[in-house]
């Protein structure tokens, strides 16, 4: 219902009218002409005109309205890009415009809640008098509008009871610093959440290590495994983390010295010039429907120093790192972060892989680690990855099993299993390391993966990844389609457990012809005895972990994947001396990726057994009822 607030008779009824039924349908239009805020740093109180993070976060929210009937984000950013102010603006604006709407925000900390309500209290006092709803009650950290009956509430996480209420519009505030109970208190939050139409649930934090509900349930919402919408903004979307220079030659000097000094992160500080980011914020139909009068705040277009460049798609928003960026960052780091990359990496983070930087000693050099993600995210703007599927148990019409490979569905691209960065090629070798989970599990929230990682046996480039949750008898018909695929690749596949049930089938059913086998001497009778696959233990861990280490820190691997990448960021040592994922984190493809690393070494390039060798599965080669591979067209 649309508010009024002076009788039919009052003179400038209509003109009234007017006015309040803008506020209700134009929240752009509010934030500019009724809400006041404090400026940074100077504490003057101006209109609320959005920066460029926020009016795309307006335009995400506006677009799930009018897709989905309601808004559920989950933001991930860095400090001090206004995203809670444009929470406690969106949220102000519904309810006091509407009836019976109740707001509730909570934040980490008391302290915050008494910034964010005095930053509502001051939006409530400068309201113009034809838009100031009546106030029936103002507490500490409560608003309630008498004929309205909206409420807008504060809270810190723990320290007010909100089971039983409702809520048509919760912001959560630094999710990732709720600490111990804090995914109890989140879920609780969540079922006071209206069912229905224009309801919204806005989660946003800066990140806090590896773990936690925030880290859950970001990762959850960006393989679309949620109802959520993530959305992460990179620091240098922030027009305000920029530096000028007092002349052009001090700019020309200054580029020559980028990637050079290791104090900035070397090759990485030259890499951040590729970076970008576009946001695809969808039409804007309330431009276009506003009155004539009305005007709505633009973005600022870009020129080629500023941050923002306004692309062929008007409703695309793309942001790049500039000189002015790499200026500001380095003097960031010297002053704010004390030095310390990693510091600058958690608080201003370039992508969201970086922003969860492990807080314990990583295994794998984090430079190099920065480097190959830039990388991969090139690679993935200029030639994207094929994606695909691939079925079990198909038959082809003479009844013999067909290996194939399905291309992904465009609505199905982040759950495809096969990753593809380089097409086989005739004549090459392959190598390909297989860890074996358990398979899928009926009610466990967050299961290991099985994966398989495809090396040139030659230049060690990543070439395609398998990650999928399936038995481990029917991933041995996965592995074997891959392994054909690529030319007969030899499979090294790690024989704890479940492996042992994948290698059966692999051998024993599939025929396959190029397995891996552990050449071990037996202590008693001093023989040497072959068992099949890699044996994972306290003794071959290391050498394993160890040889990976050396390849990644001496740049002889090339890895494409940002979800390999992830895995080797978070792998760390343990107190004990010994590695692992940190807690919250998986190490599937780490693994999966040190096996076919090791299989290269002690298999090099041209240098493989033949067929004919024990040591490599079967006598001999042999053309099966199976039949093989089959690849599909591209």
């Amino acid at each position: 219902m649309e508010p009024t607030t002076q009788p039919e008779s009052h003179p400038d009824y209509e003109a009234l009218k007017q006015i309040v039924t803008t506020a209700y349908h134009f929240p752009m239009w509010y934030y500019q002409h009724a809400l006041k805020v404090q400026q940074f740093g100077s504490g003057e109180l101006i209109p609320f005109i959005l920066n460029p993070i926020q009016y795309i976060l307006h335009r995400i929210a506006e677009r799930q309205l009018r897709e989905q009937g309601q808004v559920r984000m989950i933001v991930l950013k860095a400090r001090r890009f206004g995203v809670s102010t444009w929470v406690q603006g969106r949220y102000f604006q519904r309810a006091a415009t509407r009836e019976n709407k109740n707001v509730m925000i909570v934040t980490h900390s008391r302290a915050a809640t008494n910034s964010m309500f005095g930053m509502s209290r001051t939006m409530e006092e400068h309201l113009p008098p034809i838009l100031k709803p009546e106030v029936r009650y103002s507490g500490k950290n409560e608003l309630v509008w008498g004929r309205l009956g909206s409420e807008y509430g504060l809270a810190t996480v723990g320290g007010r009871e909100v089971r039983g209420s409702k809520t048509d519009f919760l912001h959560c505030s630094e999710v990732a610093f709720w600490g111990d109970g804090g995914e109890d208190y989140l879920t609780g939050l969540l079922n006071t959440v209206v069912q229905g139409y224009e309801t919204e649930v806005i989660l946003e934090s800066t990140a806090n290590g590896v773990g936690g509900v925030f880290y859950d349930m970001f990762w959850d919402a960006e393989a679309g495994d949620s109802g959520f919408e993530a959305v992460f903004i990179p620091w240098y979307c922030y027009s305000h983390y920029k530096k000028p220079f007092g002349t052009l030659e001090e700019r020309q000097a200054f580029a020559d010295m980028v990637g050079t000094d290791a104090r900035y992160g070397g090759e990485e500080e030259k890499l951040l010039l590729e970076q970008e980011i576009s946001f695809d914020v969808g039409e804007d139909p309330l431009a276009e429907l506003a009155p004539s009068d009305i005007t709505i705040p633009a973005v600022q277009s870009a020129s080629s120093t500023t941050e923002e460049e306004a692309g062929e798609n008007p409703n695309e928003f793309i942001f790049r790192v500039t000189l002015e960026h790499l200026h500001w960052r380095r003097e960031c780091i010297r002053t704010q972060c004390q030095g310390d990359l990693d510091k600058f990496h958690q608080e201003y983070p370039t992508s969201a892989r970086e922003a969860f930087v492990t807080t314990g000693r990583g295994v794998f050099d984090r430079e190099v680690l920065n480097e190959l993600y830039m990388k991969s995210q090139k690679l993935m703007r200029e030639d994207p990855a094929w994606q695909y599927t691939i079925p079990v148990k198909r038959r082809k019409p003479d009844g013999r099993n067909a290996y194939l490979l399905e291309p992904a569905l465009e609505g199905e691209k982040n759950n495809a299993e096969l990753t593809v960065w380089r097409m086989p090629r005739a004549g090459r070798e392959y190598r390909i390391g297989v860890d074996v989970s358990e398979g899928l599990e009926v009610g466990t929230r967050d299961t290991d993966y099985s994966v398989a990682v495809v090396l040139d046996a030659e230049t060690y480039e990543e070439c395609a990844t398998l990650r999928t949750k399936i038995d481990p008898d029917l991933l041995a018909w996965q592995v074997c389609a891959l392994g054909r695929w690529y030319n007969e690749a030899l499979l090294t596949v790690e024989s704890n457990n479940h492996g042992l049930v994948t290698l059966k089938f692999l051998q024993e059913f599939h025929n396959y012809p190029n397995l891996y086998f552990d050449k071990t001497l037996d202590e008693r009778s001093n023989r040497a005895t072959r068992k099949i696959g890699f044996k994972t233990s306290v003794k071959s861990k290391p050498v394993l972990v160890d040889y990976l280490r050396e390849l990644i820190r001496e740049r002889e691997l090339v890895v494409h994947s940002p979800r390999v990448i992830d895995e080797l960021q978070t792998f760390v040592f343990l107190p004990n001396g010994k590695t692992a994922a940190q807690l919250g984190s998986h190490d599937d493809c780490v693994m999966a990726l040190a096996l076919a690393a090791l299989s290269c070494k002690l298999h090099p390039w041209s240098s493989a057994p033949s067929r004919g060798d024990t040591w490599h599965g079967a006598p001999a080669y042999q053309q099966t009822k199976w039949g093989v591979y089959i690849p599909p067209s591209i």
